[in-house]
């Protein structure tokens, strides 16, 4: 047992990860969430059979994607909010004759974070005399918010192309943006009801195990002892979890 909980860590370890791309800009180091289970089933298999760690690193990797899942979304949230407020800044300063190197510098003096190093990457090609939208795609690879970044630089490569005003198709896209966050920010609103809906279903199991514990029927002892209750074990904190997962995965879809 402990032997297939020690090769089932090492194939953690050594999985291969996707290639990466050369970026303009550092990514900050990703923190990989599936990982945290190689010390989790280590320490279980010297400790517990091994359904009880299976089940135990299934649990554990579910909660753990979930909350980075969660902290990707405050990012996407925090980022959104500082856009908008440095594409505000933005427009204004080019509708007054600012050039792009000048704009871009103050829209990152107002905010703070990624949005500000974004916008200070871009005025710094602009100062070099690069394309500003090759900037704007540049920002976009390492963004959580890719699809905003890609919008900007179409609109600056419109207006170049086409000798439209820049300030007037960068205004556009900053209306588009706020508009999409508005009715993102409603969609998830609307689907809170859904997702608690998806906590409480995946929570019953526990519910119905401890009822069962306290009318006498000990399923507890059932379920951590070796032989065929250890793997029901595994087999239902399996599926509650890839139900909880599964109930993300459409909340997102319904989000793109």
């Amino acid at each position: 047992m402990t032997a297939a909980a020690l090769a089932l860590a090492a194939a953690l370890l050594v999985w291969p990860a996707a290639p990466r791309r050369i970026r303009a800009l550092p990514r900050p180091p990703r923190r990989r969430p599936w990982a945290l289970l190689v010390p989790v089933l280590i320490v279980l298999a010297w400790l517990v059979p091994i359904p009880v760690a299976v089940a135990t690193g299934a649990m554990v990797g579910t909660v753990t994607l979930r909350r980075h899942r969660r902290t990707v979304q405050g990012r996407r949230a925090a980022e959104s909010v500082a856009l908008q407020s440095a594409l505000e800044v933005l427009v204004g300063e080019l509708r007054v004759g600012a050039h792009p190197v000048a704009a871009f510098t103050v829209a990152a003096q107002e905010v703070s974070g990624p949005v500000a190093d974004g916008m200070r990457a871009v005025a710094a090609r602009a100062r070099l005399g690069a394309d500003v939208a090759a900037g704007l795609d540049d920002v976009a690879v390492v963004s959580p918010l890719p699809t905003h970044w890609h919008r900007l630089a179409v609109c600056w490569r419109l207006a170049e192309a086409r000798g439209l005003a820049v300030a007037t198709l960068m205004q556009t896209a900053a209306q588009d943006i706020v508009e999409r966050e508005r009715f993102s920010a409603r969609v998830t609103a609307a689907l809170a009801g859904a997702r608690t809906t998806a906590a409480m279903l995946g929570g019953l199991p526990v519910i119905g195990i401890a009822l069962g514990q306290l009318i006498g029927a000990e399923p507890v002892a059932f379920l951590l002892a070796p032989g065929a209750g250890g793997w029901l074990l595994v087999i239902g904190v399996l599926l509650a979890c890839g139900g909880l997962l599964w109930s993300d995965r459409i909340v997102a879809g319904v989000l793109r």
